[in-house]
C-alpha cells in the first residue's frame, strides 16, 4: 500500500458552519478478543444519513473534529471511531491488520445499529474499507469514500518498487529510535494549513498512544501482507475517491476507476494528505454534494419504478 500519510510520514518526515452544535458525545463498542472500539458520536439515531469515519493509521478520532460539526449540522449522525491499538481504543499485541480492523467496523455497524452507512476511509482506513467489503460486502452501507490513498498492492510493492520499500524501511528505523520526533515531522507533513501547536501537540500524543511495536506491525500489515485491488471489484455501491491535489500517487487513485463499478474521481487543491483538515469546506462541499446526488438518484429510481 502506498499510503500518503505512510508516505509523508516515513521520509521523516475552523470548522466549515459557523453553527453552534454540542460536542460529541463518546462511548466504547466492545468487539471480539476483549477488545473496545472508542468511538464519538453526534447527531439522531434516526438520521437519513450515518457518515462512519475511519482514520488514518495512528490517528485518533478527534481529526474529524471538523466533518463531525459540519454534518451534524446537515442533519447527519456522525460517527469517528479510534482504530483498535490507536486513541482511546484498546491496544492489542496481535490482530492489528486491516482484516481484525474490518470485523470491528462491523461490530460497530451492529452494535450502534447503524442505518443508511457512508463509509469514509482516510489512508490507512482505506485498506481497512477495502479489507470490509472483501469479508462483508455492500449490504450494510449505502455508499464508500476513499482518501487519498491507492488501495493496497500488497506483496508486489516488494519487487515493483524498490525505491518505496528502501524508504520505508529507514522511516521504520527512525519511527523505533524516536517515536516522539517522528509522530511530529509526521503530522507536520501530512497537515498544510496553519494549524496552532497545541493541535499538533494534541495529535502528536494520541499518536503516541500506539505503541511503536505495534505501529511497525501495522505498516507492514497494511502495505505488504495483502493485495486488496480485487475487493474493489465488489464496491457494489456508489464510490468516492477524493485525492490531496499534491499527492504523488495521483494517477494511482485516479487508476482505480478502472475497476470500481460506480466509482467518481475528486481532487482537493492546496491541500496535504489531510485533505479534510487542510481544506475543511472542500471536502465537505464535495461529499455532500456526492451523497445528495446519491440521493437524486434512488429517488429517480423510485418515480421510474412507481406504476
Amino acid at each position: 500500500m502506498k499510503t500518503m500519510c505512510l508516505l509523508f510520514a516515513l521520509v521523516f518526515f475552523a470548522t466549515s458552519s459557523n453553527s453552534t452544535t454540542a460536542a460529541p458525545a463518546d462511548g466504547f463498542v466492545d468487539v471480539a478478543d476483549h477488545v473496545s472500539i472508542h468511538y464519538l458520536q453526534s447527531g439522531q439515531a434516526n438520521a437519513p444519513h450515518t457518515l462512519l469515519l475511519i482514520p488514518g493509521w495512528r490517528i485518533s478520532s478527534s481529526i474529524w473534529d471538523k466533518q463531525i460539526t459540519y454534518f451534524t449540522t446537515l442533519g447527519y449522525r456522525v460517527i469517528a471511531i479510534d482504530s483498535r491499538s490507536q486513541g482511546e481504543s484498546s491496544v492489542v499485541t496481535e490482530g492489528n491488520a486491516p482484516e481484525n480492523r474490518a470485523t470491528d467496523i462491523q461490530q460497530v455497524i451492529a452494535r450502534l445499529d447503524l442505518k443508511h452507512v457512508v463509509m469514509v476511509g482516510w489512508s490507512q482506513g482505506a485498506q481497512d474499507v477495502a479489507a470490509y467489503v472483501s469479508r462483508y460486502g455492500t449490504n450494510a452501507v449505502d455508499a464508500l469514500v476513499l482518501v487519498d490513498s491507492p488501495v493496497s498492492t500488497g506483496p508486489d510493492d516488494v519487487s515493483e518498487n524498490p525505491g518505496f520499500l528502501n524508504t520505508i524501511l529507514k522511516g521504520i528505523a527512525t519511527y523505533s529510535r524516536d517515536p516522539r520526533g517522528y509522530s511530529d515531522g509526521m503530522m507536520h507533513a501530512i497537515i498544510s494549513a496553519p494549524t496552532p501547536p497545541t493541535v499538533y501537540a494534541q495529535l502528536v500524543e494520541e499518536a503516541l498512544k500506539t505503541p511503536s511495536d505495534i505501529g511497525i506491525s501495522m505498516l507492514i500489515q497494511d502495505m505488504f501482507s495483502v493485495d486488496r485491488r480485487a475487493a474493489m471489484k465488489q464496491f457494489s455501491k456508489p464510490t468516492l475517491v477524493i485525492a490531496s491535489g499534491k499527492s504523488p500517487l495521483l494517477d494511482e487513485q485516479r487508476n482505480m476507476l478502472k475497476t470500481l463499478p460506480q466509482g467518481k474521481f475528486l481532487v482537493v487543491a492546496d491541500a496535504a494528505h489531510a485533505v479534510f483538515f487542510d481544506q475543511p469546506d472542500v471536502f465537505n462541499h464535495d461529499l455532500a454534494t456526492f451523497i445528495e446526488s446519491i440521493d437524486a438518484q434512488r429517488s429517480q429510481s423510485v418515480r421510474r419504478n412507481s406504476p
